[in-house]
């Protein structure tokens, strides 16, 4: 027996003479050495063209829009929840008692409010985001006096 470098070489002698023939076996010979990990490279997988899951759209807020028309006499007509402005005015109009009555205000997503000026005998129009911003726009755009109607979408 040989050892070379840890491990062991075996040769059988055959027949006379004493000279070696080839190796039986050659296995290393150092007990506990632990067998190195098995290395697989990773996979790859190209994108697919088609999305797993569908792409949520955008949905705009929904837009109510609103008006309120005065006559010359005070009569008022107001309208709200509506698709278009051109629907909501039509409709004030419509709700106003008198002929003659005029669309002051329009909104969407808010509030509107009517003023009177018995100073300038003129109605004038605001609009705001609340009751009270609507109601005071009013008034300023007047140039003062006091708020008549008001009404809100429901947005």
């Amino acid at each position: 027996m040989l050892l070379i470098g840890g491990g062991a070489v075996l040769w059988l002698f055959a027949g006379s003479g004493g000279s070696p023939s080839r190796p039986i076996a050659a296995t290393p010979m150092v007990p506990d050495i632990p067998t190195p990990p098995s290395y697989s490279p990773p996979t790859f997988s190209p994108p697919s063209l088609a999305p797993s899951t569908p792409a949520t759209t955008y949905s705009p807020p929904p837009r109510n829009y609103g008006a309120i028309a005065v006559g010359r006499n005070g009569a008022v007509g107001k309208a709200w929840d509506y698709d278009s402005e051109a629907t909501a005015k039509r409709r004030a109009l419509n709700e106003c008692p008198t002929s003659g009555c005029k669309v002051l205000t329009t909104f969407v997503n808010g509030c509107g409010a009517v003023a009177f000026n018995s100073r300038t005998n003129k109605y004038w129009g605001g609009r705001g985001d609340t009751r009270s911003e609507a109601q005071k726009d009013a008034i300023s755009n007047a140039g003062g006096g006091r708020w008549i109607t008001w009404v809100c979408t429901t947005r």
